[in-house]
């Protein structure tokens, strides 16, 4: 059978603000580094397209990180932002995905897949304070199973939205004018200490972080970005 979008996904892609950050790029899957390994993706057989679609498998031998102005090269990192992904995470897992730390060790961006999701984030004052992370209790993504997932932070809340259906909206009690150094490193499948790395398969081209796309708009228009992303306009 072919692989198409269900009908309840009928939206309209809002273009973004500005360009967005294609974290496998930026940390250069395409070379096949070790640790990774390409398989077949979220589409077995997708309409127009030969095959399936290309995944990278993310093993615990994988060491991925990289300076994050290679990421920003050209700016600030948005005080407002959203992560857009494809991801199959290993069955019961619970670890970070993706961190960003700042020049001076500091764990400022970190977003936690498994079980229960944690969005991670530690402005310039230090807030919010560890135990008032924003934990989504309600969200499994660690079952075996693909999921889109999308996460939006505008001002003192942060929405996550699964499948383009499910969505969750927590508080995020940071300071005014938050600040996220790039002049640190952004580090993938793990964070600084841990002694596993996380076990994951995404589909190419479907990691991306970008300036801020509201949850109205990513609740209305995320399956066409996935779409546009796939290629099956």
């Amino acid at each position: 059978s072919r692989c198409r979008m269900s009908n309840s996904f009928c939206w309209v892609f809002f273009p973004l603000p500005a360009e967005p950050v294609d974290v496998l790029k930026a940390l250069e899957f395409h070379n096949s580094p070790e640790g990774v390994s390409r398989t077949a993706g979220f589409c077995t057989n997708r309409r127009d397209s030969k095959g399936s679609d290309v995944a990278y498998r993310v093993s615990k031998t994988a060491q991925l990180s990289a300076p994050t102005k290679q990421l920003y090269p050209g700016g600030d990192f948005p005080e407002d932002f959203s992560i857009l992904m494809t991801v199959k995470p290993k069955k019961g897992i619970q670890s970070f995905l993706l961190s960003i730390y700042n020049e001076q060790g500091i764990q400022q961006v970190g977003v936690e897949v498994g079980r229960s999701p944690v969005f991670l984030f530690e402005d310039q004052n230090g807030k919010p304070a560890p135990e008032d992370y924003p934990l989504f209790r309600t969200v499994n993504i660690a079952d075996g199973k693909w999921h889109r997932v999308a996460i939006s932070v505008e001002k003192r809340s942060v929405t996550m939205i699964v499948d383009c259906n499910k969505k969750t909206t927590k508080p995020l009690e940071r300071s005014d004018k938050t600040v996220v150094d790039t002049n640190g490193i952004t580090v993938f499948g793990t964070r600084i200490l841990d002694e596993e790395v996380f076990e994951v398969k995404l589909n190419t081209e479907q990691m991306e972080l970008s300036d801020f796309l509201s949850s109205e708009v990513l609740n209305e228009n995320q399956n066409n970005f996935f779409r546009a992303k796939a290629g099956i306009m």
